[in-house]
């Protein structure tokens, strides 16, 4: 046995493992030699190696027989329920990296990395990403106001399965709070992770610094829950409810948040009605990214924002 197999819909691994070794005490071996676990759901097409499997672990005369009777193994769909997990959510936090006052430094300096929360199912690969390495705005509220030009920041020299990244942004001497946020409307967005399935989701706060200490005064970004309403053979319920921690800053506190992506076209919630931040999304078989935008305004004027993003997985 040399050839790969490939996925047909309705296929669970265990279905490929017969198909393709005619025995399930295979499926182990199967399963680590393609680097994947028995309980995966495949995606037809997919291609399986299965030339190294021992001979002793396959009953070649199931397999002849399949094949000679054009016979395909599929039990997906007799399955009662569907499951649902959350694969991609790059929660962060920023930690100042030095206790020093930035007028001391000259600079502020913090670290940008994951918090608990951050869920990554499947492998995040070293590599740089986004292409622009992970560039940052900054500008003091003051500036901002009166219309001047941010400016840039690059954290650079590390890779994204690190989980971390560290900037130094210059201080500004007796201009207001410092803003720091990711340009939302660029492809490759700060603080993006990409998981070894193709998967994308990621992490972009507005976050405050103070102008004396190295200190984050406030880490603005909404958070987004999903939880399983009901479930059937084929289609799951969910429901998602985005919400925002109390703002303690008066300038900021004024905020509206937005649906992003297969977010957007949910139904209100029958038990809330009323309650814009949650809605009901029925989902069939298949992979999907939710998300969350916050505006923050003052007297009209409409702060940089934040966003939010997730991968979930319905099998």
């Amino acid at each position: 046995m040399s050839n790969p197999i490939k996925t047909m819909p309705n296929q669970s691994m265990l279905d490929i493992v017969i198909q393709a070794c005619g025995s399930l005490e295979a499926g182990m071996q199967f399963a680590a030699e393609n680097a994947r676990n028995i309980s995966d759901i495949p995606v037809p097409d997919e291609e399986f190696q299965v030339e190294s499997i021992n001979s002793t672990n396959t009953d070649k005369d199931v397999v002849k027989y399949l094949v000679r009777n054009g016979i395909t193994i599929g039990t997906l769909d007799n399955r009662t329920e569907i499951s649902f997990s959350i694969i991609l959510k790059p929660v962060m936090t920023v930690v100042p990296s030095t206790s020093s006052p930035p007028y001391i430094t000259g600079d502020y300096q913090f670290d940008w990395q994951t918090a608990p929360g951050f869920v990554n199912t499947y492998p995040i690969p070293h590599l740089h990403y986004p292409a622009n390495d992970n560039l940052m705005w900054h500008i003091t509220e003051e500036r901002y106001l009166a219309h001047e030009t941010p400016e840039n920041s690059l954290s650079s020299g590390h890779y994204m399965d690190d989980g971390l990244l560290p900037y130094t942004i210059g201080w500004v001497a007796g201009r207001g709070l410092m803003m720091i946020w990711s340009d939302l409307s660029a492809p490759d967005r700060t603080a993006t992770f990409v998981d070894s399935k193709g998967n994308e989701a990621f992490c972009a706060p507005l976050i405050i610094l103070s102008n004396t200490a190295q200190s984050v005064v406030e880490y603005l970004i909404a958070d987004l829950s999903v939880d399983v309403v009901s479930r059937t053979g084929s289609s799951v319920t969910l429901r998602l409810t985005r919400n925002h921690h109390l703002i303690g800053l008066l300038d900021f506190v004024t905020h509206s948040m937005s649906w992003l992506y297969d977010a957007i076209g949910g139904t209100p919630d029958p038990l809330d009605p009323g309650n814009a931040d949650k809605t009901i999304l029925v989902l069939t078989r298949g992979t999907y990214t939710f998300g969350v935008a916050t505006v923050y305004t003052n007297s009209g004027t409409a702060y940089p924002p934040s966003a939010l993003s997730m991968v979930v997985e319905i099998s």
